[in-house]
């Protein structure tokens, strides 16, 4: 539905609207960038801006299931079936129907006006591009991981190239055109998701006063709100059931965790039970592995509080959210030593040198026998200090203090025109 009034009226505060460009939901399956925008959204909203979404049936749907404004301008006709996006024929697809909604967008972008702030909440070309064609003044456009290097996509150097490779090299093309287009957007900054991103926007030619960290943020409310548990599994784990994932691996590590634990136990988290309970019981594994199914934020937590190590045995991660958390919850982390982990986590975690499975299990198997011996190398370390550094209130807090700073640029160049005008 349209807007109530125009975006250039004051509305309910003397802040300008908050456009936010989010054509890339496309499905009712919440990713992590859909959190991204939840928790930005509501930044904006409780600094009293408000706020107007351009997206399709889908996010309509989202920002009802999230609690948000329904202030929307629709960019499709409906929801569309489109089986599996992961084939080739769910990959062309896809790419039709984010194009329906990016014409769906140029169609209403006057809705924009000149005094908003407009905000891409993804770096693909149906967001960015009426980012860049907007009359908005103020434009901000989000980057959460960098897409793999045409190198990386023809030879599959990178674990989420999939063998098509064609959702890949659509990523890699999206981001090439959307970065090298908006560095010359006047008034134009790019917020990031991880430290790492800065120097891969700098080689594109943008200014460090164009550049924001505006982190990806862990639940800390929800991981403090559960207390201490039990321990009633060794290990944890959570998340999609993907070959980046690195699944052979972890369950290679639990068969040999079984043969070297008596009374091993484990829990895998969330809604893997269909694409994991065979080769869990092919594997001998039945009685040592506990399927949780989807389950609540503070749920997750719980189950995080009643295991001793969390294992992430990924080849390709681009931020970590699930290790941050464990991390919340207070319980070792055994992981990969990838190139996204070190500057977030510090030496928070445990690693293993990558694609080493042997050094893996072995590191896994030793922190199992020192949390069941009552050592837990987290203790002794200012946790809470990271936490709240990887906060979503943090977060919000640098998104907030961006939109400050852009108004106040929109103000200036407003009032520069002004006296140019009439002069």
């Amino acid at each position: 539905m349209p807007p109530d009034q125009p975006s250039d009226a004051p509305a309910a505060a003397s802040h300008p609207r908050v456009v936010f460009f989010v054509n890339g939901i496309y499905t009712r399956h919440i990713a992590g960038s859909d959190i991204y925008l939840t928790h930005m959204a509501r930044a904006a909203i409780e600094a009293n801006y408000p706020v107007q979404f351009f997206g399709g049936h889908a996010l309509s749907w989202f920002l009802e299931r999230q609690g948000l404004p329904p202030n929307q301008t629709v960019t499709d006709s409906k929801v569309a079936s489109l089986g599996d996006a992961s084939s080739v024929g769910g990959q062309l697809g896809l790419l039709i129907d984010n194009t329906r909604r990016f014409f769906g967008t140029l169609r209403r972008l006057k809705e924009v006006g000149r005094q908003s702030i407009a905000v891409a909440i993804s770096d693909f070309w149906w967001d960015t591009l009426p980012l860049i064609l907007c009359r908005a003044r103020g434009k901000i456009l989000y980057l959460g991981m960098t897409a793999p290097s045409l190198r990386q996509v023809l030879f599959r150097t990178r674990a989420d190239v999939p063998p098509s490779r064609f959702g890949s090299l659509h990523f890699w093309f999206s981001q090439q055109l959307s970065l090298r287009c908006f560095r010359f957007c006047r008034g134009g900054f790019v917020i990031y998701g991880h430290p790492e991103i800065k120097d891969y926007l700098l080689r594109f030619g943008y200014r460090e006063s164009q550049l924001v960290y505006v982190g990806n943020g862990i639940d800390v409310t929800a991981a403090q709100s559960i207390p201490d548990q039990p321990k009633q599994f060794d290990v944890a784990w959570t998340g999609r059931v993907h070959p980046q994932k690195g699944i052979d691996d972890l369950l290679a590590t639990l068969k040999w965790l079984k043969e070297q634990l008596p009374d091993f136990r484990a829990v895998i988290i969330g809604k893997s039970k269909d694409a994991l309970e065979k080769p869990v019981r092919e594997l001998g594994l039945a009685a040592n592995v506990t399927f949780s199914g989807l389950v609540s934020e503070e749920e997750k937590f719980r189950l995080l509080k009643a295991a001793r190590v969390f294992v992430m045995p990924s080849h390709y991660e681009s931020w970590g959210l699930v290790v941050g958390e464990a991390v919340a919850a207070g319980i070792a982390v055994v992981a990969y030593k990838l190139q996204c982990y070190p500057p977030l986590f510090g030496d928070f975690v445990r690693y293993a040198t990558p694609s080493d499975i042997n050094e893996f299990k072995r590191l896994v198997e030793k922190q199992v026998r020192n949390q069941r011996a009552g050592d837990n190398y987290l203790a002794g370390m200012d946790r809470e200090a990271l936490i709240n550094s990887l906060s979503w209130r943090s977060s919000q807090g640098a998104f907030c203090r961006l939109l400050s700073e852009t108004e106040k640029l929109r103000v200036n160049v407003s009032a520069s025109n002004f006296f140019l005008n009439h002069n």
